[in-house]
């Protein structure tokens, strides 16, 4: 029953919670009765009777509610009888009402009394009977499992990448542009150069573009505001003027102006060049990080890009298992289970497009898909989903990977003075259990990868070289180059904690 499902799924269906004010209803004897039927695809069928005194109990809380909100001509609201308010909506009605919240309650308790785990995945339910007897029939998800294969016969080769001085460079030059000031040159405009300009685009005496005393970077392939503006202007001086023709792309964002003509005129107001600063002592000293000289700097920037490859080297190797540990894995798990989470990436997928003002169904036709075609893969995201967490919940227990009270209240701390964090309350129950489980997988992460990790390395030279904290074991440096990879234990971070929530 649609109505019935619609009020689990409003509920926020979560079968420990019981609404107190009806809860006192279904505890007299024989009240209520129900067998389970356990079938296949982790799905029981719960059989429940409610008698007929209980139904005209919560018939009665029906006429209340219904007769405080209708108008009936000759009573004032929640004064009329049951009888007129039956004659007035319709018995049928009532009954609806009724059920609204009976059904949920009845197999609530239901699913509380069987000894069902908790689960967030409303059941289906379906009223077999109405009278004299109520009749229910609920198929209950039961809580997914995952058989894992043998996950300690997995090997993982990679290898932890060394910090290269390209990298430093790339990153010196970055500090530079940073630094960067901008002069005014008596000489003709080049890419690379900053214009103060006023500019307007006109397409079939329509506006396209204006730019009033703005500076404008050149840029080689810049789309703004058309392919080949940029080009256009280079040999332009300080004020200068000029008028140009640019043919817009059929694919063009706007359709309203592609494959059209666009008539532009420029003035000039300044042509300014980029001056780099010099890699100096003074340079280094005045990033304001406690730099002395450039050496420092360059140390600095070589532990910054190795802890950025440290951590991503330890995702892409917890991906790379994850992987491994879905292959190798026998799931059971209801189909209920994946509708239901399949809704939620739907939504994920509505609510990230309506942040850019886009209709699903524009999306849809855009990509050329249908609503069915959407559903299917969304299920099929719901499913991979749903794997990937099970079998990390499971290695977790597998491996005992237990977390102590400290290492929880340490990880909150450090979430707590992050910026998303630091309005909210993050030492509770709830969030203390969150934290925990996250904390638990992470911990059997590290045992896979302590178990499987071996690195393509020289044997002879990771002993004549020790290195410690290596993500999986002791480190060893690569046959086949000259420096020495450093394979510190890759760190993570209270935002890995955030995305594993």
């Amino acid at each position: 029953m649609s109505a019935v499902w619609r009020s689990f799924c409003a509920q926020g269906f979560a079968l420990s919670v019981i609404f107190d004010p009806y809860r006192e209803l279904f505890c007299t004897e024989s009240a209520l009765k129900f067998t389970r039927e356990d079938g296949e695809n982790r799905q029981a069928v719960l059989h429940i009777e409610v008698e007929e005194d209980l139904l005209e109990k919560h018939l009665q809380r029906a006429h209340q509610k219904v007769s405080a909100r209708v108008n009936i001509p000759g009573f004032r609201k929640g004064k009329a009888p049951r009888s007129i308010v039956e004659q007035f909506v319709g018995r049928e009605y009532l009954l609806e009402e009724t059920l609204e919240t009976l059904a949920p309650e009845a197999v609530a308790l239901a699913i509380e009394e069987s000894d069902i785990p908790s689960s967030h995945t409303p059941p289906r339910v379906n009223i077999v009977e109405r009278q004299p007897v109520l009749k229910i029939d609920a198929t209950v998800a039961l809580p997914p499992v995952a058989n894992l294969g043998d996950y300690k016969k997995l090997k993982f080769d990679d290898e932890l990448p060394s910090v290269t001085n390209e990298q430093i460079e790339e990153q010196l030059t970055q500090i530079q542009e940073s630094q960067a000031v901008w002069a005014s040159v008596k000489r003709a405009a080049k890419l690379g150069d900053m214009l103060t300009l006023t500019a307007r685009g006109v397409v079939e005496g329509e506006e396209f573009s204006n730019i009033d005393g703005e500076d404008f970077i050149l840029e080689a392939g810049s789309m703004n505001p058309v392919p080949g503006f940029s080009e256009f202007l280079v040999g332009m001086k300080t004020d200068g003027s000029k008028e140009f023709d640019i043919e817009i792309p059929l694919d063009y964002p706007n359709e309203k102006f592609s494959g059209k003509i666009a008539k532009f005129s420029v003035a000039v107001a300044d042509v300014k060049k980029k001056n780099l600063p010099k890699i100096t002592n003074a340079l280094a000293t005045s990033l304001g990080e406690d730099f002395k000289t450039v050496a420092e700097l360059r140390t600095r920037i070589k532990d910054n890009l190795q802890a950025q490859a440290e951590d991503s080297f330890r995702r892409a190797l917890e991906e790379k298992i994850i992987d491994a540990l879905v292959d190798g894995a026998e799931f059971e798990f209801s189909p209920i289970t994946i509708e239901h989470e399949a809704e939620h990436v739907l939504e994920d997928q509505q609510r990230q497009l309506a942040q850019y003002n886009i209709d699903f169904q524009q999306y849809m036709e855009g990509i050329g898909k249908s609503q069915e075609e959407i559903v299917v893969e969304a299920k099929d995201s719901a499913e991979l989903r749903l794997k990937r967490m099970l079998v990390v919940d499971t290695l977790s227990e597998v491996t005992d990977a237990s977390v102590t009270d400290e290492e929880i209240t340490a990880e909150i701390s450090l979430m707590q003075n992050l910026p998303q964090y630091a309005n909210e309350k993050l030492d509770t129950v709830e969030a203390r259990d969150a934290v925990a489980r996250i904390l638990r997988r992470r911990n059997a992460i590290d045992r896979v990868i302590e178990i499987t990790h071996r690195p393509k390395t020289s044997t002879k030279k990771s002993k004549a070289k020790k290195s410690t904290n290596t993500p999986n074991s002791k480190s060893k440096s690569s046959a086949s180059k000259k420096k020495t990879a450093n394979t510190a234990k890759p760190k993570t971070s209270p935002a890995d904690a955030k995305s594993e929530k």
